[in-house]
């Protein structure tokens, strides 16, 4: 694939589900090309902690590529000879300190105070985030159908908003460890808890702190709470071994454990990037994803969906666990549509979705096809 390039798009005002109006301004990526009639279009919307960066490289001295990248390029599942992609950032990315992503959030300049937002910069579902793709590429890009739209875990909760309530527009809708609404389980143990980590960090204050001076440990605490659910209990015991040598921690209590120091360590390194009420924003449009919101029932929703669909799932998933996928897929089948469940295995649990494409490229390649 040749080198990526990060572009930018503004809407001057956006009007959100709660009723607040806002500029936004968001980074996205594209893979391909456009065809005459803008009919090979793929959507690929990102994951929780991920950015618009799909696939492909910057530069050739990157480190890594996007992280699709082996499920998106020339010849790969979504084949970039074939299909142009696209891929935009959302908004209060939580990576709000990474030069490659450009977001509209609580650290953004409010233009009517000249002033950050902060926690004045209004609440935000990922409903709103499909609707803002839908008006960037209807109205700036000309186009009016996609081939499909598919994502991993927040990317998949975008993407199920597009085929609720764009239905004409999407012909196939790929989720992956993904569901129809965030389980209650998930927020409790990796949403609203790093939420109250973060505002009980003596450095929050409400949001309003000054530009590297934000939340440290309150940000270090949430970010191991995602983590610490992302994957399976076996391969923390592989990653994060315990010594069963060690003493200091049996003399004193203040002393982390071997396993305690080295995912600190882990979590401390990538934290530069990220910012700690951008995270804030993101648990709570997490928390708040139900495509049954305003229209009633799940059955009521998902009888809305025109596209064919295939949700992939990795039977260990903490996080989106199976058993929503099947219930999902069954009752769309109940309905009529055309709609299927892939089941993989992986030790990577939730993070399968992202990291082991190979269990499941086969499939999207397929169904994208079909």
């Amino acid at each position: 694939m040749n080198r990526v390039e990060k572009k930018q798009f503004t809407i001057d005002r956006y009007t959100l589900e709660n009723g607040a109006t806002i500029p936004v301004t968001l980074g996205y990526e594209t893979y391909g090309e456009l065809n005459e009639d803008k009919s090979n279009v793929v959507l690929v919307a990102h994951y929780f902690s991920a950015s618009s960066h799909a696939a492909g490289k910057y530069s050739p001295e990157d480190e890594a590529p996007g992280y699709w990248d082996h499920l998106i390029g020339p010849g790969k599942a979504v084949d970039t000879n074939k299909y142009f992609v696209i891929s935009t950032d959302n908004l209060a990315n939580v990576q709000e300190h990474n030069p490659h992503v450009i977001t509209t959030g609580p650290r953004s300049i409010n233009p009517e105070t000249g002033e950050r937002w902060g926690m004045d910069f209004p609440a935000y579902t990922f409903r709103d985030v499909a609707g803002i793709q839908h008006e960037f590429l209807t109205k700036q890009l000309g186009i009016e159908k996609l081939h499909a739209v598919m994502g991993a875990s927040a990317g998949g909760f975008i993407s199920l908003n597009w085929a609720v309530h764009y239905p004409d527009m999407v012909e196939r809708l790929i989720g992956v460890i993904t569901n129809p609404q965030n389980p209650v389980i998930t927020s409790f143990t990796v949403l609203q808890q790093a939420m109250r980590a973060i505002e009980l960090d003596p450095k929050w204050q409400g949001g309003n702190y000054a530009d590297g001076e934000g939340p440290d440990e309150g940000l270090y605490l949430a970010i191991q709470m995602m983590n610490a659910g992302a994957f399976t209990a076996e391969l923390y015991e592989e990653t994060y071994k315990r010594n069963s040598n060690e003493q200091e921690p049996y003399q004193d209590i203040r002393v982390k454990t071997s396993y305690e120091q080295q995912l600190y360590d882990a979590i401390k390194a990538g934290a530069p990037a990220l910012d700690a009420s951008h995270w804030y924003y993101t648990c709570r449009a997490t928390m708040m994803h139900d495509i049954a919101h305003g229209i009633g029932t799940l059955e009521d929703a998902l009888q809305r969906i025109q596209a064919k669909v295939l949700m992939v799932s990795c039977t260990r998933d903490l996080l989106q666990p199976t058993v929503f996928n099947r219930q999902m897929v069954d009752i769309l089948k109940q309905q009529g549509k055309d709609a299927e469940l892939v089941e993989i295995e992986s030790l990577k649990g939730h993070m399968a979705g992202v990291l082991d494409g190979h269990l499941f490229s086969e499939d999207v390649e397929r169904f994208l096809n079909k």
